[in-house]
């Protein structure tokens, strides 16, 4: 138990303090009479400006305790690390990642509606890397005498799969085959289509392996209409329904709304129930197809529609950690200033984001990839990335990338053993 002394409660408090804490398997207590905080025999921690003995004061810069947003709240780099508003405040540091509040204040979006890397503090200020909140919440255990050995037990490597397009031949209508024979020719396709060749997008029995080392990966499924960025089968094929009934016993299947349901209450709901038929059960899992998505609005549109885990918290333009953390954590309304029942979970990479934004080469991303394994192993985190079936075929401008995803789980399980 942890007793925490602050001279109010509120809501923000009790979001940091539950990630910090009670996630992690500790309890603790927000006390406010400084009588009772002396008196009472346990790990102490003060979140005030008051003297009062403890094992590690913190002293507050006031976000935690305000209700509204600060249009000009920013990080601040002070000599021994991140500070708001002049004062290093480790819980309203990890509050203003988690709540992603400088996507509530900075209006700049990318060509596709969406939050940049580059326009985040903590890229800007070269820390985008770390799973910073971790790290402070480590070194505040430390501070106050918890023991972390348990916490970095927790440690863990799930893969995910988006399947944007399920098969690269099979599956289409007449039209779209005779089509693209016209446009590229036709000599593999048939052979596909005449069963005598494997499809190359056809990488599942390799997703599965994956599955059978790390105990489990999510896969999610696009079911939007066709359109020019929605390219996948037809959600009604039956080859395609059956794929995705087989997959979903590996690990559960997610939704992956299509690039034009980030904000479309009613056509995200269509494609969850597309897929609540297919699976035939709740679907409770989202990620947004190319990770087009706003705050708070598409995050609010899902709890609307009945998700409960979402997994869209990362970046397409740089690797790292969107949020400051490696852990999942729960969405908190900073518009409503309120924790929500969604549960977030961060991924560290995405395969495009290796290969066609930061341009590197599949030796060169095995070497960033080991380094966010073991970043996020140092801190006892979940390791998520992001891959695609037809990213782990081998074949034309993915030929060699297989090999990072191998890395990437063998450098888990290493880590497992140790």
């Amino acid at each position: 138990m942890v007793l925490v002394f602050a001279q109010q409660a509120t809501n923000r408090l009790s979001y940091v303090l539950d990630f910090a804490f009670k996630d992690k398997g500790v309890d603790y207590k927000i006390i406010h009479d400084q009588i009772e905080f002396a008196n009472q025999s346990a790990t102490k921690l003060n979140y005030s400006s008051l003297d009062l003995d403890a094992d590690y004061q913190v002293e507050p810069s006031g976000v935690l305790f305000e209700e509204e947003i600060d249009p000009n709240l920013k990080l601040e780099r002070g000599k021994d690390g991140l500070e708001i508003r002049g004062t290093a405040d480790e819980l309203s540091v990890v509050f203003y990642l988690l709540s992603r509040y400088e996507e509530y204040v900075n209006p700049n979006k990318d060509e596709f509606g969406r939050f940049s890397a580059k326009e985040s503090q903590l890229y800007q200020f070269g820390l985008i890397d770390r799973p910073i909140c971790d790290e402070l919440i480590m070194e505040l255990w430390q501070r106050i005498g918890l023991d972390y050995q348990e916490v970095l037990k927790r440690f863990e490597c799930v893969p995910s799969f988006d399947i944007d397009v399920a098969w690269a031949y099979k599956g289409r209508p007449l039209w779209r085959t005779l089509g693209s024979i016209v446009k590229h020719g036709g000599e593999g396709r048939l052979k596909v289509l005449l069963n005598r060749q494997k499809d190359p997008y056809d990488t599942y029995s390799d997703i599965i392996t994956y599955a059978a080392k790390v105990d489990r990966i999510i896969c999610f499924a696009l079911l939007s209409d066709y359109g020019p960025k929605d390219k996948n089968i037809n959600w009604k094929n039956f080859d395609y329904q059956s794929l995705l009934r087989g997959l979903n016993s590996s690990g559960g299947m997610g939704i992956h709304p299509g690039f034009n349901s980030f904000m479309n209450a009613k056509k995200q709901k269509e494609e969850i129930e597309r897929l609540e038929e297919i699976v035939g059960h709740e679907v409770v899992k989202s990620r947004f197809h190319y990770l087009r998505f706003q705050l708070p609005e598409s995050y609010d549109i899902l709890l609307e529609n009945g998700i409960k885990k979402e997994y869209s918290m990362g970046y397409d333009d740089h690797v790292g950690f969107r949020a400051g953390t490696s852990f999942p954590f729960k969405y908190f309304q900073l518009h409503k200033n309120q924790q929500a029942e969604l549960l977030i979970f961060p991924f560290t990479y995405m395969d495009s984001t290796l290969k066609d934004q930061m341009k590197v080469k599949p030796d060169q991303a095995i070497e960033l990839v080991t380094e966010m394994v073991d970043k996020v192993a140092q801190v006892g985190g979940l390791l998520m990335c992001i891959w695609h079936n037809h990213t782990i075929n081998d074949k034309g401008e993915w030929e060699g990338w297989k090999k990072v995803l191998d890395e990437t789980v063998s450098q888990a399980l290493k880590h497992y053993k140790s």
